[in-house]
């Protein structure tokens, strides 16, 4: 038995009472049927459930529809339930354990993390900041796109070039040529970074300023300006005045924002206390049949309001954050003037300042912050140096070159079979050169050897676990019957062994009768209404359990 494969998926859509679902088989899925008959649209269902950013078309994605996917993962039944941003996900193991309702991707990329043991992280171009990879990174050897996956490698997701060298980072990890600890330890060495670049910033301008201090105080002791000193002194309490001015704006704004986050919480409660109301139970034995429909009409109604107002609270909540946050800014460099304003006025008068050898006295100060700013740097550096010594631990050459021959030699192997001639054979992380090509069918041949021989790789070289491959429409510009059947026997004989596998196709040049297998006929319609009421009770009980939670 696979460790982790799919075992069904529901779709259901409220607006026009259809639904579909599917049961998996563990080991191989056929899935086939003429173009725009939903095949694409089932499978991308599939990663779009489970937080994965996929390009969905309009149509699809205007449908609203809900969905559900389970997925066993070593011995144990996860179910994911989505609409629209919404995901919620449960341990149907034992008992429907809810454990994370979110619209946030980072709470879902948490979720993920645990139950696959997916602990890789990766820094985000626009602020440098490490954190746990969205789940695109943990799919994304496993599935080709029908539309772009097929056109560009590792191009079937649509978010991961938010991180800084994703691909470098994401495959490594897969193949285990960089492990966990690796990124771990990388993770740390660019918060430090972070740290110092801050540091060398506030030590540039503190020298710069106390440069032109020494050139401003000069210049004041030889006529001692006490009207110069006075000003300053003026300035310096308008500031404070201006600060608490600023705090009591975004209290009043804290205040307002508030407010309407309450409104909204006391909508959600109204609606639950309704939705409760709207039980069919409640009804008598002899209500009319309009009664009980009128109550789960009404109750559906309200199962899509309650997760829409649950969005428009988080943008609140998102929006309380930042302006506590910004409070607290303003509240600290308030506090940090009017404790340096205080020291003043209890140790020195303005008198006593130019009287005194002030200009030493700001000059020693100036020296005291610098130097500890330096301190803070020796300390980095010095713990920067021993985090990239144990990270060059991780950094085996043999290992890495083991690795790669496996890719190369299953490389090979993949362009022999699918008759790619003068291939470009390279490394793992060469997959631009290994996989363009100018010519027809060969460029998404090229793209299918590399994905083979990275997932073959995986498979004999990784310490982390196998999910299921997914391959959506192989038959990319329309090869001849030998190459076609060449793709599927390369798929189906060389990818089933470890992994679930599911492949969609308009047709097989190979028998697939005796694998599990789904045939699609009836054109843009992939929900059916004759099995919206099947699946609204599959779905509802635990997309309802996450709308009142």
């Amino acid at each position: 038995m696979k460790s982790i494969y799919f075992k069904s998926v529901h779709i259901l859509s409220f607006r026009d009472k259809k639904g579909f679902f599917f049961e998996f088989s563990p080991d191989i899925n056929i899935i086939t049927g003429e173009n725009d008959t939903g095949k694409s649209s089932f499978i991308k269902s599939l990663y779009h459930t489970l937080g994965a950013d996929v390009r969905l078309d309009k149509k699809w994605k205007d449908d609203n529809f809900i969905s559900k996917v389970v997925i066993c993962v070593n011995d144990r039944d996860y179910a994911f339930v989505r609409h629209e941003k919404r995901i919620s996900i449960f341990d149907i193991t034992e008992g429907q354990k809810h454990l994370v309702t979110s619209n946030s991707r980072t709470d879902i990329a948490l979720a993920v993390r645990d139950i696959f043991d997916f602990n890789l992280e990766l820094v985000t171009k626009s602020n440098l900041v490490q954190g746990q990879a969205q789940p695109a990174s943990l799919y994304l050897p496993f599935y080709i796109d029908q539309d772009s996956g097929w056109g560009k490698i590792l191009d079937s997701f649509s978010s991961l070039a938010m991180y800084k060298d994703w691909q470098k980072n994401i495959l490594n990890f897969h193949t285990g040529v960089k492990p966990k600890e690796y990124y771990k330890l990388q993770g740390k060495i660019n918060l430090i970074n972070i740290d110092l670049e801050e540091i060398r910033t506030t030590l540039k301008a503190l020298e710069a300023a106390k440069k032109r201090f020494e050139k401003s105080f000069g210049r004041v002791l030889f006529d001692v300006d006490v009207e110069y000193y006075e000003e300053l002194l003026e300035r310096f309490l308008r500031k404070c005045q201006d600060l608490h001015q600023e705090e009591t704006e975004y209290r009043i704004k804290l205040i307002e924002v508030l407010s309407m986050r309450d409104e909204l919480v006391a909508e959600i409660e109204e609606s639950k206390r309704q939705l409760d109301e709207n039980n069919i139970d409640s009804l008598s034995p002899s209500a009319a049949l309009e009664a009980k429909y009128a109550v789960l009409e009404n109750r559906d109604k309200l199962l899509q309001i309650i997760p829409e107002l649950y969005d428009q609270k988080s943008v609140y909540d998102e929006k309380i954050i930042s302006i506590k946050e910004e409070l607290k800014n303003a509240q600290r460099l308030s506090c940090e003037l009017k404790g340096m304003l205080q020291e003043v006025k209890e140790q020195l008068t303005l008198q006593d300042v130019i009287k005194s050898q002030a200009s030493k006295q700001v000059e020693f100060a100036f020296d005291e912050q610098i130097n500890e700013l330096l301190q803070k740097i020796g300390k980095l550096d010095v713990a920067r140096t021993k985090l990239s010594e144990e990270i060059a631990e991780f950094d085996d050459k043999k290992r890495a070159k083991e690795i790669n021959d496996k890719f190369k030699e299953s490389l090979k192997l993949a362009q022999t079979e699918l008759g790619i001639k003068d291939p470009k054979v390279g490394t793992i992380l060469q997959y631009g050169p290994i996989s363009k090509s100018e010519t027809g069918s060969r460029a998404p041949r090229a793209i299918l050897a590399y994905h083979y021989a990275l997932l073959k790789t995986i498979e004999d070289k990784s310490t982390n676990p196998m999910l299921p491959v997914v391959i959506d429409s192989p038959k990319q510009q329309d090869p001849d019957p030998h190459t076609a059947k060449k793709l599927f026997d390369l798929c189906i004989d060389g990818l089933s062994t470890n992994s679930q596998l599911i492949i969609g196709s308009v047709s097989f040049e190979k028998a697939t009768d005796e694998f599990k297998t789904l045939t699609m006929i009836e054109k843009y319609s992939l929900l059916k209404t004759n099995l919206y009421d099947e699946v609204y009770q599959q779905i509802m009980p635990l997309y309802q359990q996450a709308a009142l939670s």
